[in-house]
């Protein structure tokens, strides 16, 4: 039944999207001549931003940690922060220079070839992981969904097969559109069932909280089972998430693909609503679970355990809630990915690359970069939440470099290079090599490496006068504020 399922999910999402493949235009392949409303917006940004690995990876912060999983409540409320701040220079210089990319804006902002490569360069490097962790999830998925009878690893390729044609075929407005569908599937469908399955084993969401009160109260307070972190590891990972997290051009690039500013706003409304009840209902299923043996040995797989062991029809939604997360952040992250190694490095180093060429390499960098991911997926790596919180502290070194290139017109491009480098030095530093000196205190790598962000940006920033071009940028902002005002009038 699960299979099927999927494969019904699959069929209505191409079905619906069939007119959006066959893209020929690289522009509408990077961004969409569609162009789409808030909910839209909101849908796509939910869908892409919680991935199928929040249920294999993350499975192991809420089931084994408990507490621990909540991070991800506050830190959203921080990223939607983050997508009003961003969302109205990107649109508007988005749109009059018909920007596709984030390296791109930033390569028009600091007037800067070599800081929009390095920032695709980034942008790929830290990405690159997560599609390693949706194949596991893919993994686990189809083994689960056929019974055993596919192998994690033929679980992985199938899925690898469906995404890679997918979006090669398609591009930004068939990720989008799925992504609407994708996301309304999750919302209301995957929080039905997490809360289901926890009112089916649990009796009600107070019986399963005065369980884990009386035989796991650990679970209930941070920093979790045999843990004793401290308190400052929990506010690094929710500032570096928080920060990072629409730093992902997956993310990120949909603001190219809006229809106005205003639904951009807008949709820093409506994402959060859908994220708090979402995670939430995922928070207290998996702490739920930590009363479960199994549950607690197994984590990757524990969410798709607990629905198998509610029957054919939960273990069904299961499976195709994972698919339609996975999917939706797969295909927004290969397309991202693609689109940075045609865009902002193909291009920028040779400029007579046409657009059918341009095409033609996004296409090819997704069938690579996802075969790669493949091989690496089929090795034994450790525990998959360590690999995503590494990429958040590299991602969130692009911060200082787009926060300040938006609102402070002394930030030039030797300051966003200079810091992007060494910003991103000590951090993986930092993560990778733990000194003592650092570590001690409790904060991640990727704190480290934005306070320095800052400080070099700034020093640099007082370093030389605000170049010309930047005044002509901020007054197209003024003449674009202008004729909105009149038009709105």
């Amino acid at each position: 039944m699960a299979i099927l399922f999927m494969v019904i999910f699959l069929g209505i999402m191409i079905f619906i999207n069939i007119k959006n493949f066959g893209v020929e235009s690289f522009d509408d392949y990077a961004t969409s001549k569609t162009k789409f409303g808030f909910v839209s917006i909101s849908l796509s940004v939910f869908s892409t931003w919680y991935v199928g690995a929040s249920f294999t990876a993350w499975a192991t912060l809420n089931v084994e940690s408990g507490f621990l999983g909540a991070y991800v409540i506050p830190y959203a409320s921080m990223m939607i922060i983050t997508i009003y701040l961003v969302g109205e220079k990107t649109f508007l210089w988005g749109k009059k220079y018909k920007i596709n990319t984030q390296a791109e804006l930033m390569g028009l902002r600091y007037n800067s070839r070599f800081l929009r490569i390095l920032m695709a360069i980034s942008a790929v490097m830290f990405m690159a992981p997560w599609l390693l962790l949706e194949w596991v999830t893919q993994g686990y998925l189809f083994n689960y969904a056929s019974n055993g009878v596919l192998s994690p690893f033929w679980g992985m390729l199938l899925g690898v097969v469906v995404v890679l044609v997918y979006v090669a075929t398609g591009g930004m407005r068939a990720v989008i559109t799925a992504n609407i569908i994708q996301g309304a599937f999750m919302f209301i469908v995957g929080t039905g069932l997490m809360f289901y399955l926890l009112y089916y084993f649990f009796g009600s969401f107070t019986e399963a909280m005065s369980l884990l009160d009386n035989k796991h109260p650990d679970v209930l307070t941070y920093s979790g089972p045999g843990s004793s972190l401290p308190t400052a590891y929990w506010t690094s990972i929710v500032i570096s998430s928080g920060f990072g997290a629409f730093m992902w051009p997956w993310a990120y690039n949909k603001l190219f693909a809006a229809n106005s500013v205003k639904s951009i706003k807008q949709s820093t409304l409506l994402t959060p609503v859908f994220s708090l009840i979402f995670w939430s209902a995922a928070v207290f299923l998996g702490q739920a679970m930590h009363s479960i043996e199994f549950a607690r040995e197994n984590s990757e797989e524990s969410y798709l355990w607990i629905a198998n062991e509610a029957g054919p029809l939960a273990l069904a939604l299961m499976s195709t809630l994972i698919m339609a997360a996975s999917i939706g952040t797969v295909s927004g992250i290969i397309q991202a990915l693609s689109t940075a190694i045609s865009n902002d490095i193909a291009q920028v180093i040779n400029k007579e690359i046409s657009n059918s060429q341009a095409l033609k390499i996004a296409r090819s960098s997704v069938v690579g970069l996802g075969i790669i991911a493949l091989i690496f997926a089929t090795i034994d790596l450790g525990a998959l939440i360590d690999i995503a919180l590494l990429t958040y502290q590299g991602i969130i070194m692009l911060f200082p470099i787009v926060i300040l290139g938006l609102y402070w017109k002394r930030a030039n491009k030797e300051g966003a290079i200079t810091a992007l480098i060494l910003s991103t030095i000590l951090s993986m530093y930092v993560e990778f090599a733990q000194p003592v000196f650092f570590t001690q205190y409790g904060w991640s790598g990727g704190i480290y490496g934005t306070v320095l962000g800052f400080i070099i940006m700034i020093i640099f920033g007082y370093l030389k006068p605000v170049e010309g071009h930047v005044y002509m940028l901020w007054d197209d902002i003024k003449e674009a504020k202008i004729n909105y005002n009149k038009k709105a009038s």
